[in-house]
C-alpha cells in the first residue's frame, strides 16, 4: 500500500512504479525536499547513470534489427516460429524491446530525480549561506 502524505493507507497511484510490489517513491521523495545529494556524489551518480543510458540506447538499436522474421522456412511450422521470435525481440509486452524501454524510462527517471537532489542541496547550502552572513552581518 501507498501512504498519503495525511497518513492514510491508499492505493498507488498508477503512474508510480513498483518493484516486488514495494512503491518507487525515490522522485516524490526528492521533490519533497527530503533528500539531498552533494554535487560531487551526485555528479559520479549522474554519470553512472547516463552511461547505462547509452549502454541501453545501443541495445535497443541492436534489438530492432532483430525484429523481422526469421528464416526458418516458409511452412506453417517455421512461419509460425517467425513470428513467435519476431514478438520476443519487439511487438510482445514481455519483449526484450519493451523490457529495456521501461529500464530506460526508470533510469531516466532516477537521473532526473539525482539531479533534482543535488539541487536541493544547493538550495540548502544557498540558504545557509544567505542566514550566515545575515547573522555575522557580511
Amino acid at each position: 500500500m501507498y501512504i498519503a502524505e495525511n497518513g492514510d493507507e491508499v492505493a498507488p497511484p498508477q503512474e508510480v512504479p513498483t518493484v516486488n510490489g514495494q512503491v518507487v517513491a525515490l522522485q516524490e521523495t526528492v521533490n519533497s525536499g527530503r533528500v539531498s545529494l552533494d554535487p560531487a556524489t551526485g555528479e559520479e551518480l549522474r554519470k553512472m547513470l547516463l552511461e547505462q543510458m547509452d549502454q541501453v540506447d545501443s541495445w535497443l538499436e541492436r534489438a530492432g534489427r532483430l525484429a523481422r522474421p526469421a528464416p526458418i522456412g516458409r511452412n506453417p511450422v517455421g512461419d509460425r516460429l517467425a513470428q513467435k521470435f519476431e514478438a520476443r525481440a519487439d511487438g510482445d509486452p514481455r519483449s526484450f524491446v519493451a523490457v529495456m524501454t521501461a529500464y530506460r524510462e526508470v533510469l531516466q527517471q532516477t537521473h532526473d530525480s539525482v539531479q533534482n537532489a543535488i539541487r536541493n542541496f544547493t538550495d540548502v547550502d544557498d540558504e545557509s549561506s544567505v542566514e550566515l552572513r545575515k547573522l555575522t552581518g557580511n
